[in-house]
């Protein structure tokens, strides 16, 4: 059995045509459309010729007029300007003291150090020099090694005569200084020109068998000779030439070449030791100075 259809739901039929009809509008939607054309025109008129209406002023906003005057700011007086720009002025200035003072101090350290290295240069030099004028060769190396660091040195300067050739070893003076009094001793008894015959041939003899009293005493020529080799041979140079500066004329003569070597070997001692003493002491001085 079939249910028979709602009533609801049965439409009429509609007309095709009522679908080809064209839609109108009313006259309220043409109004809304004029009223919103006319304030978009009416805000650009207002836009562009307000400004030449009413002036710039009255298009300034009012929170711009509501703000407080000048004088309520708290700004610093023109006075205080000049002051505010002090501070960099005088940690500039203080920046440059501590730079000059540092500049200093660091020449300073440079300036003592380089007096170090030359004191202790020169002691090196004078050391060197002192060891190398014990022996009886020359020491031409050492003294101008010195004379680089000392060039203004009256001391080094003065043993320039004796750096080529070198001088006697105080040893060398020590071996050579018997053969040497043994010729003093025979010049001694020379009898002279005037002598007799039995004189001269004696004095002859003794050339060749020389006979020296060492032992003897008194102011004699033996006796000088003696007193002065035991000098030698203690080392005592300036001992030794003293005692014989009371040979005989002959005799003295005779020892000359000796004497002259060793002059010569006091002088070389007697200046290094200056030299090594003083370099020595600028060494220690300028150690003490440094700051």
């Amino acid at each position: 059995m079939t249910a028979a259809p709602d009533p609801a739901e049965i439409t009429p039929p509609i007309d095709p045509a009522v679908y080809s009809r064209p839609r109108r509008f009313g006259v309220g939607f043409w109004a809304v459309i004029a009223l919103c054309v006319l304030s978009v025109v009416a805000g650009a008129a207002v836009t562009k010729f307000a400004p030449r209406i009413w002036g710039k002023d009255a298009m300034v906003p009012s929170a711009t007029a509501a703000a407080p005057p000048a004088e309520s700011f708290d700004l610093p007086a023109p006075a205080t300007a000049p002051a505010a720009g002090l501070a960099p002025a005088a940690e500039a200035a203080a920046s440059s003291a501590e730079i000059a003072a540092l500049q200093t101090r660091v020449l300073a350290l440079e300036t003592s150090q380089a007096r170090t290295v030359n004191a202790a240069a020169a002691a090196l030099a004078a050391a060197s020099l002192a060891e190398a004028t014990q022996g009886s060769g020359s020491f031409e190396t050492e003294l101008a090694a010195l004379e680089r660091v000392l060039p203004l040195s009256g001391e080094v300067r003065a043993l320039r005569p004796y750096a080529e050739n070198g001088v006697a070893s105080r040893a060398a003076l020590a071996a050579d200084f018997d053969a040497s009094a043994a010729r003093a001793a025979v010049a001694a008894r020379d009898p002279g020109e005037r002598a007799g015959f039995f004189a001269r041939m004696g004095h002859a003899l003794s050339a060749i068998v020389t006979i020296r009293r060492v032992g003897a005493g008194g102011d004699g020529p033996d006796a000088l000779l003696a007193r002065a080799g035991d000098a030698v041979a203690g080392g005592d140079l300036e001992g030794a030439l003293k005692v014989l500066r009371g040979l005989p004329p002959k005799a003295a003569e005779a020892m000359a070449p000796w004497r002259t070597r060793a002059l010569q070997r006091i002088a070389v001692d007697g200046r290094v030791a200056t030299i090594r003493a003083q370099a020595l002491s600028d060494l220690m001085a300028v150690s003490r100075a440094q700051p």
